[in-house]
Parts: structure tokens; C-alpha cells; sequence
């Protein structure tokens, strides 16, 4: 019971939150057409400003890993239940990122070789996702995409770290004030990486995790929300504030549309200080502003909602991590099929074409090599007693539980 006497909330997990299935597809589809528009016309098309903001998807990646991630770990804070064996954890966000991060690297290595890795060097850096740390240009070698699956593996790397120390600092003092307080350090450290970036700061320690720190610790906010035990009367007051679908998407949508209308960022020049900052803010308000909802509000309230949680929705969402890591050089084949160079061709028409065959290469490694590995992964380090991550469906965010 809380303090008013009303009953305390219970903690979310993923499997209470169905919607969040649907927001991984939104996020993969908003990159794949970012990319089918780049490659096709080079954002130089009616909407082409617009579209050229949809790599924004990655940034409600963020917040999602941010948020399933760190949940177990605000449960261990806050309510006092057992820690993360951090051993189980490591297994599995490995079995998590590598296995299909390997098969489309090799596949487009060797069967359709599309990739450059240059030597052994280069092998050992793509293999093991640190291929950014050493100014490798990710959009020349390797898989391009995984420019920010080095983000998330150093996120990965980053976390049992902080929430040990955080459960340490928050065994001695009040637990929220703790959490709440090492969120707003990360934060500010994030917007200071933006900061220093944008006016020419271009060190691998700073680009690679501090400058998308912001939107990893606003999702690792969403999950402390989720996690304490509120009384019931500031419950139902998170809820009011997530049920409104509508007005938090028409926000992420602003924030998109300020990016060529407002910051007047041209996709094909390079941005000013101002610009660059600008669009990273606006990058974390979109990704925060999908996953609010989703995460605070009802979910079965709305049309939105109802679409996220929709079998299609659901399934793509399943196969987003696949989506994410086949697409680009299957829409660079697609293009080839149909005769079209580099940014000379319809990019809707070779979308439609390879989105069919992007989902069907998903979904092969999802059930022929992701799952059987995740599955062997959670049974040989299940969390055992130390552990109470919530259990979630088999389909993960990129790359988040």
C-alpha cells in the first residue's frame, strides 16, 4: 500500500507493453525509405527535405533500448528485488547483436559480395563492432548500418557498469532521487557531446556513446517511471499524461518537419554548428515523443495503438533487427536489377520491389539463425535467481532485450 492508501502500481514489462512491436517497425520502415530515397534521388524529389529526416528511426531505437534495458535494473533499485547476474546479461546481448550481424556481413562479404573490409585489420574490426572507434568511414566499409550498432554495444558495455553504481549510491540515500539524478548527469553529458561535436570535436569516445546518451538515459527515464512504485493516484496521472497517441506523435512530427523547415537543413550539404545541434535535439524529441506513449499510456486506447499492435505491425516489429541489417544493399541490388544508377531511379518503385524480399531475408535469420541462438542463449544463462528481467516476447527492439 502507498502512503495515501491507495495500492502501490506494479512494474511494466515488455510483454505488457504490445505496442512496443509496432514501434520497432515504424523505426525500421522509417529507415529503409530513408535510404530507398537517398540511394534513388538523393533526397532531390517532391518531399525529398522531409523524407531525408526519416533516419530518425534509429534515434527511437535508442530510446527503446534505453527503456527495456535498463528496466530490470530500475526494478533492482527500486524495489528492492534481486540484481541482473551480469554474466546471463553479457550472454545474451551478445547472442543478441552477433549472430545476424555475422550472417549479413558474411553473406554480402562473400555469397553477393557488396562489402569492403580491407584485410585482417579491417576483419577484426568489423567482426567484433568496433570499426567507428578508429575513424573507419562507415558508409564506404563494411555494413554501413552498423554505425549504430557500435553504439548499442557500447551502450551494452556501459550499463551494468552504471547500474552497479547507481545501486550502490541508491542503497544509502532515496532511490528515486538517485536514479532520477544520475539519468539528468547522463543527460547533460549527452547534450554537452552534441554540443562539442557540432562546433568540430571529432574524437571516436565522443561520437561513438556520449553523443546518444541523451536518448539512451530519456528511455532509461521512461523505465524508472515504469518501475516505481507510485501510489495509485500518480499512476493514473502517467497514464492520463501517455494516453494521448495523437498529441505526442503530432509533436515527433513537428520535430521532424522543423529539421528542413525550421533549421533549413539541406540533407546534401553539411550542416552548420547550429544545424548539426539542432538536428541531433530534434532527433532524441522524436524518438522520446514515439516511445512516450507506448510506454506510459493505455495500450489497447486509439487507432494508433490498435495499429501497433496489429499482426503485420507485430511481425515486423518481430523481424526489425533483420529489416535493419539486409536492407541497404538489397535496395542497392533492386536498383541494379532495374537499371537504374546511383541516385538516378524511382525510389518508391524500388521500394515496393525490395521491402518483400528485405522482410523474407529477415525472417529467414530470424527463424533459422536469431531465434534458435537467443533461445539456447536464455537456457544456458536464464538470469537464474539473481536476475528478474522481464521476460519478452521473442522479438526485440534493436537490439534491447
Amino acid at each position: 500500500m502507498a502512503l495515501d492508501g491507495t495500492v502501490a502500481s506494479t512494474p511494466r514489462s515488455h510483454a505488457r507493453l504490445p505496442c512496443l512491436d509496432g514501434v520497432r517497425a515504424l523505426a525500421a520502415l522509417m529507415v529503409v525509405v530513408y535510404h530507398a530515397v537517398f540511394f534513388n534521388s538523393d533526397f532531390l524529389t517532391r518531399g525529398g527535405a522531409f523524407l531525408g529526416t526519416l533516419n530518425a528511426g534509429v534515434w527511437i531505437f535508442f530510446v527503446t533500448s534505453g527503456f527495456l534495458l535498463y528496466l530490470p535494473f530500475a526494478a533492482s533499485h527500486l524495489r528492492d528485488g534481486p540484481g541482473v547476474d551480469p554474466r546471463g546479461y553479457a550472454l545474451r546481448r551478445l547472442a543478441r547483436i552477433y549472430p545476424a550481424y555475422w550472417l549479413v556481413l558474411a553473406f554480402f562479404t562473400f555469397i553477393v559480395p557488396r562489402i569492403n573490409i580491407y584485410g585482417w585489420h579491417g576483419f577484426l574490426l568489423h567482426t567484433t563492432l568496433t570499426q567507428t572507434y578508429v575513424h573507419i568511414n562507415p558508409f564506404v566499409d563494411g555494413l554501413p548500418p552498423a554505425w549504430s550498432l557500435v553504439v548499442e554495444i557500447s551502450f551494452y558495455l556501459f550499463l551494468p557498469f552504471y547500474a552497479a553504481l547507481i545501486g550502490k549510491l541508491a542503497s544509502r540515500a532515496r532511490p528515486l532521487t538517485i536514479e532520477v539524478s544520475g539519468l539528468a548527469v547522463l543527460f547533460v553529458i549527452g547534450i554537452v557531446a552534441i554540443v562539442s561535436i557540432g562546433n568540430g570535436l571529432d574524437a571516436p569516445w565522443v561520437t561513438v556513446l556520449p553523443q546518444h546518451l541523451g536518448a539512451f538515459a530519456l528511455g532509461m527515464l521512461l523505465a524508472v517511471l515504469s518501475t516505481q512504485p507510485w501510489s495509485g493516484v500518480t499512476t493514473a496521472r502517467l497514464a492520463r499524461i501517455g494516453r494521448p497517441t495523437w498529441m505526442w506523435w503530432s509533436a515527433a512530427l513537428a520535430a521532424l518537419v522543423a529539421i528542413p523547415v525550421v533549421l533549413r537543413l539541406d540533407p546534401l550539404a553539411a550542416p552548420t554548428a547550429a544545424q548539426a545541434i539542432g538536428l541531433d535535439l530534434l532527433q532524441i524529441v522524436v524518438g522520446v515523443c514515439v516511445v512516450v506513449p507506448v510506454v506510459l499510456g493505455p495500450q489497447d486506447h486509439g487507432l494508433i495503438r490498435k495499429i501497433l499492435r496489429s499482426r503485420p505491425a507485430a511481425y515486423l516489429g518481430l523481424v526489425s533487427y533483420g529489416i535493419y541489417l539486409w536492407h541497404w544493399f538489397i535496395l542497392r541490388i533492386v536498383a541494379d536489377w532495374l537499371g537504374w544508377p546511383l541516385y538516378r531511379g524511382n525510389w518508391f518503385v524500388v521500394l515496393v520491389v525490395a521491402l518483400p524480399i528485405v522482410v523474407f531475408a529477415a525472417s529467414v535469420s530470424w527463424f533459422a539463425v536469431e531465434r534458435p541462438i537467443l533461445r539456447l542463449a536464455h537456457r544456458v544463462a536464464p538470469g537464474g535467481r539473481r536476475s528478474r528481467e522481464p521476460k519478452a516476447r521473442e522479438g526485440h527492439a534493436l537490439l534491447d532485450a
